[in-house]
């Protein structure tokens, strides 16, 4: 019996151990079962408080659009307009580009010609290749000086009134020439061509419909010009007959030292003039998408012109190969100009 006593007590003490070892595995494993709550956290996506902190506040791509940048980038693909303006002098009629064709002859105008063959590839040409047809108002007239843009710019805001709904207009804007080569004595004050212009883009600004556009050309570099027409015999003999004595005295003509100063020191304030206007309403207007302006002194101003774009009836207006540069000209200097037609 006391036999049977002690080997049950050795049994009980046997199983005390080894349930003892079991639990103090348990606890002291590195690698331990996952629990359920555990699974979840491994498994589940990334947790709320994260997606909140990344995706506030909005990263700044993430900006709405409608918040413009300082300028407003103009339109990459504007619509192509349904009206074209000229506004200018005899460089937009094609007057006299060759002996053949003295006068005005707007079929070979850089702006709005339209004869098949002759080299020149107007805008309107050029537009059309692409697809519109815009209606056409040619209110440039030779001889005028800058006096005349705010009539001019009657004339187009009169047509641009006309337009439906949501159509544009793309008005040239080609004037200073005749200011500029009066003779010295009637050369257009800095100041009075500045009020005048002025007057003329105040009917533009309140006129033409919203997202219209203005190509402003700088005034032709007439010190160009000259270096050009003194290098070659041929200009320099036709210069000198009578009838040529007035084509702008102060750079083709015998002007005296002091005349050329004072011509070259009003070019500059026009072309300035010309440039702050077409600022100023890419500053306001252009920030609304009202209306936009281009100046390009760089590819408007004829300062690429050789002695064959000048025509040999005076050596002053551009000859049928100048009208074609000033039409290849003022296509680059705008937005369409990546645009080449078919």
């Amino acid at each position: 019996m006391a036999a049977l006593v002690t080997a049950l007590a050795l049994l009980v003490a046997i199983g005390s151990v080894a349930t003892a070892g079991v639990i103090g595995s348990r606890n002291t494993s590195a690698t331990p079962v996952p629990s359920a709550s555990a699974v979840a956290a491994t498994s589940s996506p990334t947790p709320p408080s994260t997606d909140v902190t990344t995706a506030s506040p909005a990263p700044p791509s993430a900006a709405p659009p409608t918040s413009a940048p300082t300028p407003t980038p103009q339109p990459t693909t504007p619509p192509l307009p349904s009206l074209l303006a000229a506004i200018g002098d005899s460089y937009s009629q094609a007057y006299s580009v060759s002996p053949t064709y003295r006068y005005d002859h707007t079929q070979f105008s850089w702006v709005i010609g339209t004869a098949q063959g002759d080299g020149v590839l107007s805008l309107l040409e050029r537009f059309r290749a692409l697809g519109a047809s815009p209606a056409v108002i040619d209110a440039a007239t030779s001889g005028k000086k800058m006096s005349d843009a705010p009539r001019q710019a009657d004339e187009v805001v009169a047509a641009a009134r006309k337009l439906g709904s949501d159509k544009t207009a793309y008005v040239t804007f080609e004037l200073g020439t005749n200011d500029l080569c009066a003779s010295p004595d009637a050369m257009t004050d800095p100041a009075d061509f500045e009020g005048q212009l002025q007057a003329a883009i105040s009917t533009l600004r309140a006129g033409l419909p919203a997202g219209s556009r203005i190509l402003m050309l700088a005034v032709p570099d007439f010190p160009h010009f000259h270096d050009i027409t003194a290098a070659d015999p041929a200009a320099r003999t036709n210069l000198a007959l009578p009838q040529n004595s007035n084509r702008c005295a102060p750079y083709l003509g015998t002007s005296s030292a002091p005349a050329v100063a004072r011509a070259d020191s009003y070019l500059a304030q026009y072309d300035a003039s010309l440039k702050a206007a077409c600022d100023d309403i890419d500053n306001h207007e252009g920030a609304a998408g009202q209306l936009y302006c281009t100046y390009d002194a760089a590819l408007l101003a004829d300062s690429d012109f050789t002695i064959g774009d000048l025509s040999t009836v005076d050596y002053f207006h551009p000859s049928l190969s100048g009208q074609a540069k000033m039409a290849e000209d003022a296509w680059r200097a705008d937005v369409w100009g990546s645009r080449p037609p078919p």
